[in-house]
């Protein structure tokens, strides 16, 4: 972990604050291991009297650092950008505070936001799965909370995220298969002929995009807190883009983020265990007033397993070439073959 220590902490914050800053009660996470994760409680004094806050701090990881090795997703400070370029948007995002580049303040470059309550669920629990699956059976308003969250990110327009490329909507789809499939081959001990057969179905199959916005790249319940029936953050903006909205519907309707693995999952209609994927794309298309065409839902349904995939690749080559000593790494090797099961089956129509 880079060194994200109480001292530091309070030394960073009493330079923005202005004033004698305590830490305590740092608590590390690990959910969004790509990067350092901890919360932690500050208190000072100010002219308004004492002041006590619980932030978040997330920073480069130790091997981000040491290798210089950028992860598939944005830099650090591009993930800031994006996050505090989403802040008036309607879509529950922590209030962004601070950046800090100058690696030698805490080890790795770093920032700093407010800490919303609640918990990342983990679909691949049992247990968590079936809350999730009781939300969407019962009364409960978190579904529409999910359904609002999508629409809330796509009302950010490309040019209110500079940060991010303003690609053209008619290069967004050949930008995707170009940027995933050469990270596959950089990442791959060896051609896997369904892979291929795959990507020949991208290229031949590329949908037209008609309008671009941002796009989250990673958009899961599990990159959500819920507190109870509440879904208070939206979380890792780390593979935010300008892409087509429609991407984020497709990536969240993958069976991986409903729990499957190998075994299929026991409600596999349910987009993130939380809501049925019809329901989904016909409540975005009701509130955001944008057509879900479904054939291009179903190719970044198929794409997106690729993205996946291709992580999970990127991950275990990382860990072969020492990049990285963490085990969850070396772990993602047991997600691949479920994935091309799940592209194959996407892209069966056309196979048959």
């Amino acid at each position: 972990m880079s060194d994200v220590t109480g001292d530091a902490l309070s030394s960073f914050l009493g330079e923005q604050l202005g004033a004698d800053v305590t830490v305590a009660d740092l608590e590390e996470h690990v959910e969004g291991w790509s990067r350092d994760t901890v919360s932690f409680t500050a208190r000072w004094q100010g002219d308004e009297g004492e002041h006590e806050q619980r932030f978040v701090v997330r920073a480069e990881s130790d091997a981000q650092v040491e290798s210089g090795r950028r992860s598939e997703g944005n830099d650090i400070e591009t993930e800031y950008r994006t996050m505090d370029a989403a802040q008036d948007a309607p879509v529950p995002v922590p209030t962004t505070r601070w950046f800090e580049g100058d690696r030698s303040v805490m080890g790795g470059k770093f920032f700093v936001v407010d800490h919303r309550p609640g918990d990342a669920p983990v679909v691949w629990d049992r247990d968590q799965r079936a809350h999730l699956q009781e939300a969407w059976d019962g009364d409960s308003d978190l579904p529409d909370q999910f359904v609002d969250a999508a629409v809330g990110v796509h009302e950010v327009a490309p040019e209110d995220v500079p940060a991010l490329e303003n690609v053209p909507a008619e290069a967004v789809v050949d930008r995707e298969i170009d940027r995933w499939v050469e990270v596959y081959r950089e990442s791959t001990v060896r051609p896997e002929p369904a892979v291929e057969e795959c990507i020949r179905w991208f290229r031949a199959n590329k949908p037209e995009v008609p309008e671009t916005t941002l796009v989250h790249g990673d958009f899961r319940i599990g990159n959500m807190l819920v507190d109870g029936d509440d879904l208070t953050a939206v979380l890792d903006w780390e593979l935010a883009r300008v892409g087509d909205p429609l991407y984020d519907l497709g990536y969240a309707s993958l069976q991986y983020f409903a729990g499957k693995l190998i075994e299929p999952t026991e409600r596999p209609e349910l987009a993130c265990s939380l809501l049925e994927r019809e329901y989904l794309y016909d409540e975005y298309e009701r509130r955001s007033g944008r057509t879900v065409n479904r054939e291009r839902v179903r190719y970044w349904r198929a794409f997106s397993a690729f993205v996946m995939m291709t992580i999970g690749l990127s991950g275990v080559h990382q860990f072969r070439q020492g990049d990285t000593d963490d085990v969850r790494s070396a772990w993602f090797q047991y997600i691949v073959p479920g994935l091309v099961e799940d592209m194959l089956a996407i892209v069966r129509e056309d196979r048959t």
